[in-house]
């Protein structure tokens, strides 16, 4: 373990050239809109220096879009006795620790280059969480053991950008000797952007007005003992943008740092989880709240919640279903706004949904298995793999359970929040057109209603019959539009003739859902399992303990055309079904069965698969074996233990982690009267205590083992 904690820090003391990748994922700091991922302010060479703006998503020509890294404002270039600061030098001493409680980045240097005296250098930086638009960094260096000259340089600096090119081309810039503004338009020509910083410095400041990277120059001495502090802010406003922002104000760090902890204060009065037992796990959990919460947009402007969160290039901040079925159920239960965010991101993607489905010749709305801005599927036709040849991918047009799955996370947060408006106008449309791409989409013959050709969540079978996960689904959804239907015609009117003018709802609409429903066949069982989908039974039987541990996936060891014939699963899926709807584990024989016969056969080879099953372990009454995969689980971001942790961190898997714990171990749901626990917790966890929001009323629960 390279990372040192305390209950409300991430740190480390050690600067290990090789992690600095990944590291740079795990230090990303966020308030919602904005989010800087862990670079060093010096250069560094390979690193994937970044800050992203929240839905800011562009279209290079020929390619899908993606949220391009805006002009950077973390970008520091010192030199000491005219040495270039550089950890290239190892330095003397090094901490950098990451604030759960404010969100602030501080890094300290013991440096000296080959003939210059000890400096101490100390970066801070925040991204306040109660001023979304705004951006704070402090440099204060001392000279310990002889005095120093300094030269500094820093401004805006847009030649970084997504990994291939910048996202930004600038177009014009103003500035004098502490106040700087430059403008940008994206390479699509979509969107234009306006980035001003403000420098409070010592010394003799000039502004060197390059294209590119407009900034300022300060040269000063410090004798020994002697100290300075610099502050830079800067400030993101694109047409993308509502309102204009209020000017920088002229504020130190040390304010900008208090708003902040005063914001986070307020969602961790929300969210905290405390363990009884299991620190370490506690500290698991702080975290992926914490990155959670730096990603998830404060307001509905259109942005939704990434697989990535916004940590790093991987899957260029598309939105997949991890964040519907991993992050909305957390955060409906601790901070509903947020997830009400992401459902109207939802909603304005419905008119993509439509085109989708209309595309394929279907009713309703068909949701993007990768989305952006715009709704339309941003999922790559082709991939080329580091070693091979390219590689065709199909989840775009077969992995139809996206749009089950929206349907679902609109649902739990209605049933948890009470949100009637919500479910009466946006979540209604979304469902219902949901809906009705199922019924135009299943084959009706004598033996029931199919669906053919899908991919489920197991990505290594693809174009299969009546998979069960699905099936199940398309089931629940039919029947929740249904009752949604008749609930509104009841409850609320005249939200329901105006989706009746809007959406051309009949009155037997919601019966044929119904029927539809019950029609749709659920696959063979046999000794009480599921057969994932037509054919699972007769596939080659591989015995994954013979082949673990292992240090590559088996579609690296098999490929994918093996991987098709045999009974090795890339990650849960009659199991999911388990995992998110009760009804489907109310037999408690038929779930243990699916239970004992699926799980060993999942490679885990997604990074949502193992929190997925702790939390249904633990609902199976097999805590310890929950708690072993949970531990597991922990270690894909906080030990990069897949090996992709530069390209940013899983939001599936931190979602998946305080799903495991709230409604796993702590066996969190609701009864008419409110929330209920019926948990079994590890061995060693004492009690589990949390806040959970239902109707918007606090409620605090405790789990005692």
């Amino acid at each position: 373990m390279t990372l040192e904690w305390d209950s409300w820090t991430l740190g480390e003391t050690r600067y290990l050239p090789a992690l600095a990748g990944w590291h740079e994922s795990l230090f990303t700091i966020g308030n919602g809109r904005l989010a800087t991922r862990g670079s060093f302010e010096e250069p560094r060479t390979g690193e994937r220096r970044a800050t992203f703006v929240n839905g800011l998503f562009v279209h290079p020509e020929g390619d899908t879009a993606v949220l391009g890294a805006v002009p950077d404002w973390t970008r520091v270039d010192l030199a000491v006795d005219s040495v270039p600061f550089t950890l290239d030098v190892p330095p003397a001493g090094f901490q950098r620790t990451l604030s759960l409680a404010d969100g602030v980045l501080t890094r300290t240097v013991l440096w000296r280059g080959p003939e210059t005296g000890l400096a101490r250098i100390r970066f801070r930086r925040v991204l306040p969480l109660d001023r979304p638009h705004l951006c704070a960094l402090e440099l204060h260096i001392e000279a310990m053991t002889a005095p120093i000259a300094l030269t500094l340089e820093t401004g805006i600096d847009a030649t970084v950008g997504s990994p291939t090119r910048p996202a930004w081309v600038p177009v014009g810039q103003d500035g004098d000797r502490s106040n700087l503004t430059a403008s940008y338009r994206s390479i699509d020509g979509a969107h234009d952007l306006e980035v001003t910083a403000r420098l409070a410095a010592a010394g003799a400041v000039t502004l060197i007005a390059d294209h590119a990277h407009p900034r300022w120059r300060t040269v000063l001495n410090l004798d020994t003992g002697e100290s300075m502090t610099i502050t830079k802010t800067a400030s993101y406003r694109s047409s993308h943008d509502g309102d204009t922002p209020a000017p920088l104000p002229d504020t130190g760090f040390d304010e900008f740092a208090a708003g902040s902890k005063r914001a986070w204060s307020q969602r961790w009065r929300q969210c905290s989880i405390e363990i009884d037992g299991d620190p370490e796990a506690e500290r698991a959990l702080r975290f992926a709240a914490f990155q959670l919460l730096a990603a998830a947009p404060g307001d509905a402007a259109g942005a939704g919640i990434g697989a990535k969160l916004m940590s790093g290039f991987g899957y260029r901040h598309h939105v997949f279903w991890d964040s519907d079925v991993f992050v909305v159920p957390y955060l409906t239960v601790t901070n509903p706004d947020l997830a009400a965010n992401h459902l109207a991101y939802r909603y304005r993607c419905l008119d993509g949904a439509r085109r989708k489905a209309a595309g394929f010749g279907r009713q309703g709305a068909f949701y993007a298995w990768e989305s952006a801005d715009s709704g339309d599927e941003m999922t790559p036709a082709w991939t080329r793999p580091p070693h091979g040849e390219p590689v065709r991918i199909l989840t775009g047009e077969l992995q139809e359970h996206i749009t089950a799955d929206v349907a679902w996370a609109a649902h739990h947060y209605w049933r948890w929040s009470g949100d009637d408006a919500f479910m009466s106008t946006s979540g209604a449309e979304m469902i219902i057109e949901g809906a009705r791409y199922w019924a135009s989409r299943v084959d009706v013959n004598d033996r029931g209603a199919h669906i053919n050709g899908v991919i489920g969540p197991d990505e290594y079978h693809i174009e299969v019959d009546d998979n069960h996960f699905t099936n199940r689904m398309a089931r629940w959804h039919l029947r929740r539009a249904a009752s949604v239907v008749r609930w509104l015609g009841a409850e609320h009117p005249d939200a329901y003739h105006r989706l009746v003018t809007k959406l051309g709802i009949d009155t037997g609409e919601a019966t044929r859902f119904d029927r539809l429903a019950g029609q749709l066949v659920l696959g063979a069982q046999r000794n009480r399992v599921w057969e994932q989908f037509s054919g699972f039974f007769s596939l080659d039987v591989v015995d994954l303990e013979a082949v673990t541990p292992r240090t590559r996936s088996m579609y690296d060891l098999l490929g994918e055309s093996r991987l098709q014939k045999v009974d090795v699963i890339k990650q849960p899926d009659v199991l999911m079904a388990l995992a998110m709807l009760p009804a489907a584990r109310r037999d408690p024989d038929v779930a243990r069965a699916n239970w004992d016969y699926y799980a060993p056969r999942c490679d885990h080879g997604s990074s949502l698969s193992l929190p997925v099953h702790a939390g249904l372990a633990a609902r199976l009454g097999e805590p310890e074996e929950g708690y072993r995969l949970f531990r597991r689980a922990m270690g894909i971001d906080l030990e990069d233990s897949m090996g992709n942790g530069a390209d940013g961190l899983h939001a599936a898997t931190l979602g998946g982690l305080l799903q495991a714990t709230l409604f796993g171990f702590a066996g969190l749901g609701l009864d008419r009267s409110g929330p209920i626990t019926s948990g079994g917790l590890p061995e060693h966890w004492r009690t589990v205590g949390f806040t959970v929001l239902w109707r918007g009323r606090p409620h605090d629960m405790e789990v005692t083992r």
